[in-house]
């Protein structure tokens, strides 16, 4: 009787075991191709307050909506000198954020784009004068 409720428990682990690590109902988002470009106001870019602004469009070329637009900036020359924040949702694809760059010189900017249906993540670099 004793080998059967041993073997009784070592089916219950390793079910538990099983089903905890197989993953269900975490699906990831499906990877999908972005293209994203910036603009900039003013432009070219200086020291003080600056517009960014995002177009972003699938593979299909249709804009992305609804998506959570996260940027970060970081003086690529002066180590501990970074920015971030959420870009706001215009329409059509288009999302903003203001920021200040307190120094002249090369940013390197990250656009992180997150929806149900995508997680993607692109550098850009920026001069600012």
């Amino acid at each position: 009787m004793q080998p059967l409720k041993a073997l009784f428990a070592l089916s219950i682990g390793l079910t538990l075991l099983l089903t905890a690590c197989s993953g269900a109902g975490s699906a990831a988002p499906a990877q999908t191709t972005v293209a994203i470009t910036m603009n900039v106001l003013p432009d070219p870019p200086v020291v003080g307050d600056v517009l960014l602004y995002f177009n972003v469009v699938d593979d299909q070329g249709q804009p992305v909506a609804a998506a959570e637009v996260n940027v970060m900036a970081d003086h690529t020359e002066m180590s501990g000198m970074t920015m971030q924040g959420n870009a706001t949702d215009q329409g059509k694809g288009i999302y903003a954020i203001t920021t200040n760059f307190s120094m002249a010189g090369r940013w390197k900017i990250t656009v992180q784009i997150k929806n149900e249906a995508l997680e993607y993540k692109q550098d850009i670099d920026l001069i600012i004068q």
